[in-house]
């Protein structure tokens, strides 16, 4: 056994890493980014726009959110230091005539034209020397040089270091490009420039980057742009901050991060899943005991329905009804404590001054109904499994054998049956422990529960990476875990299991 937990511990991490590839991969590969702006129409249906100053790329706020997040660097491998200078005048000559070809009648859509010149934009900083080129070449127009003059300015610009606890050298660094993007702005070519202002504009450009093109490394060698095809990349900067656990910080409030939040909302996922899940498997274990031994008879079929009635009914229909029908001025049983119908405690006032048993019965009727919703459905599924797997068990020549040498039917369903069919019920259990961090939506939001669910479904709406991929993360490494507990609990329910 240990050498196959070893076996296992040691995928872990390859596993993890393929799964976020995988989701990294298909996440920045999907329309649109984060500076898109959703909207929730009074339908309820979820649109996105972008901003003006979004659509244009020369926003300072935008750019610096876009390089904040690596959203100005390619996906996987960064080829952009071997662009060549054809693609750089044809670019160029899309940008300033916003048409395909220039002999073109009809222009580019502006959605295209838009991502054309964002995407150079985000290329600028590696062909500095191609546009340095353009903008010195006499046989170009001034239109041609102002636009390439506009680039070389975005690729020049970077943006500062930000955090509380800067070191003395980030601080230098601040100042120093706070004074060079102050001085490449001075460089733009404006339409009332006469042609001698231009070309000492020119000249003040060529002097500053022949000063900076090697702290910068505008001119890097055939070493220096294979490390960039490698490191300069979306993934290898996500998935550097993730070998160091930063998972980074949430898209509206740099100052929130992803663990802080998460950790904020684990007493609503432990108590919301992992307590369903646990009362679950002890309670279908039971009904699917009933069921095998009644098989067929009238016990069996009116189990069978009810868990095919339950199953059936979507959750978004019984979280309302049990709002409606059941805590709308209704009372727990046999007392006059009114249901509560929404929340995860009582207000913050009032469960602040309560005792650590008062807090405890208040979490127990505030989650009464929605561990009802979540619970059902589960349940009506697992214990048909439940009976499937004990029905197959019963039917093994072991237990005939237990029969016939006189063992008593409790010790016979006990010991030999339920232990055997309880690997089938784990082995389904252990791959839904991934939901933990999944919540429940519907339940949640119906609740106003400010559990996993809720905040999963917000980062999508609001394409906050860093949230989306912590969950898909998170919980890919759960169920593997899992699924590797799964496998040690099956020695010691089956001693003919062996895991060598």
């Amino acid at each position: 056994m240990p050498a196959y937990i070893i076996r296992r511990l040691l995928l872990l991490p390859i596993t993890l890493f393929c799964i976020i590839f995988v989701n990294f991969v298909i996440i920045n590969l999907a329309p649109g980014d984060p500076v898109t702006v959703t909207e929730i129409s009074p339908e309820g249906f979820a649109t996105r726009k972008e901003t003006n100053s979004v659509a244009s790329g020369n926003n300072d706020r935008y750019l610096q959110f876009r390089e904040y997040y690596g959203l100005t660097l390619p996906i996987l491998f960064n080829t952009w230091p071997w662009t060549d200078i054809s693609y750089v005048k044809r670019t160029l000559s899309q940008i300033i005539s916003k048409k395909e070809n220039p002999e073109d009648k009809e222009e580019i859509p502006f959605k295209k034209w838009t991502e054309i010149r964002t995407d150079f934009g985000d290329r600028s900083r590696y062909i500095m020397p191609l546009l340095l080129s353009i903008i010195n070449d006499d046989r170009e127009s001034l239109g041609m040089k102002s636009m390439a003059i506009n680039f070389f300015i975005r690729g020049g610009t970077r943006q500062a270091i930000l955090g509380p606890d800067l070191s003395p050298e980030e601080k230098a660094f601040n100042n120093k490009i706070s004074v060079e993007n102050n001085t490449l702005k001075t460089f733009t070519i404006d339409s009332s420039d006469t042609q001698e202002e231009a070309n000492k504009k020119i000249v003040s450009l060529n002097q500053w980057y022949s000063a900076n093109q090697n702290f910068y490394t505008f001119s890097p060698d055939t070493h220096e742009k294979i490390m960039i095809f490698f490191t300069n990349s979306r993934f290898f900067r996500y998935f550097g901050k993730i070998l160091t656990l930063d998972f980074g910080t949430l898209r509206n409030d740099n100052n929130k991060t992803v663990i802080s939040e998460v950790s904020s909302r684990f007493k609503y996922s432990l108590t919301l899943s992992l307590i369903p899940m646990i009362v679950t498997f002890f309670l279908c274990t039971g009904i699917g005991l009933i069921m095998a031994i009644k098989q067929n008879k009238w016990e069996d079929r009116l189990l069978n329905l009810v868990c095919l009635i339950l199953y059936a009914i979507p959750v978004f229909v019984v979280a309302p009804f049990l709002i409606e029908k059941v805590a709308l001025n209704g009372y727990f049983p046999f007392t006059n404590i009114p249901i509560p119908l929404f929340g995860f405690t009582s207000a913050e006032a009032k469960y602040n001054n309560m005792t650590s048993y008062q807090r405890l019965f208040d979490v127990i009727q505030h989650v009464f109904l929605p561990m009802i919703a979540i619970l059902y459905g589960g349940l009506a599924a697992q214990a048909r499994l439940s009976r499937t797997a004990i029905l197959e068990v019963m039917h093994q020549d072991y237990v005939r054998t237990a029969k016939a040498k006189g063992l008593s039917n409790s010790v016979i369903l006990f010991k030999h049956v339920g232990r055997n069919a309880a690997i089938t019920i784990i082995t389904s259990i252990a791959g839904s422990l991934g939901v933990i961090l999944g919540g429940s939506l519907i339940v949640e939001t119906l609740f106003e529960i400010d559990g996993f669910g809720k905040f999963f479904y917000d980062s999508i709406i609001n394409r906050d990476y860093n949230v989306i991929m912590f969950s898909a993360l998170a919980g890919s490494f759960i169920t593997l875990v899992g699924y590797l507990v799964a496998d040690i609990i099956y020695t010691i329910l089956d001693p003919r299991v062996t895991l060598d």
